[in-house]
């Protein structure tokens, strides 16, 4: 009876002191690190080079902005008309161009009518130098727009007007 107790004793002995020197005679792999990825360019960034659309200027429509001045949180609301501006003390909006749905694809912005994405394509100047220029959006407001430490702009409404009967 003891000679398959020592036999299994032997075999399992054995087969450890294998599987051991096997795994010390493994050479251990370099690791190929990779340099991280840049991120893409994010089209809703600042750009003084942002070009006007031809679509987001051809319907008439107005703009109501929420300027919010963080160290007293006082609200004011004001309203643009597209391709107009409108002061804000030492602070200039410009309103360049409006979509109701506003996509993006390949980098373009394009205006898709199938979709609810208000947004409107402004400038921000404070004291006549560029502060912002991009689009922002209605319905996200704290994702994009302008980093201010004082202040905080965002779109609370599109307003679409019917373009002027030529007829009259």
């Amino acid at each position: 009876m003891r000679q398959p107790f020592r036999f299994c004793y032997y075999t399992l002995i054995t087969a450890t002191l294998l599987l051991s020197s096997a795994c010390e005679q493994q050479k251990p792999e370099k690791i190929q690190w990779q340099m991280p990825l840049e991120a893409p360019a994010d089209p809703h960034t600042t750009q003084s080079n942002v070009t006007v659309p031809d679509w987001a200027t051809t319907t008439q429509a107005s703009a109501e902005f929420v300027w919010l001045n963080k160290a007293t949180t006082k609200r004011t609301h004001i309203s643009v008309n597209l391709g107009n501006a409108t002061d804000m003390g030492e602070w200039q909006i410009y309103m360049l161009g409006v979509a109701t749905g506003l996509r993006i694809k390949n980098n373009a912005f394009f205006n898709d009518e199938n979709i609810d994405n208000p947004a409107a394509l402004i400038e921000l100047r404070h004291n006549n130098k560029l502060a912002y220029r991009g689009w922002i959006y209605q319905n996200f407001p704290e994702l994009f727009g302008l980093e201010d430490k004082d202040l905080k702009v965002w779109l609370k409404a599109i307003r679409l007007r019917a373009a002027a009967d030529s007829s009259s």
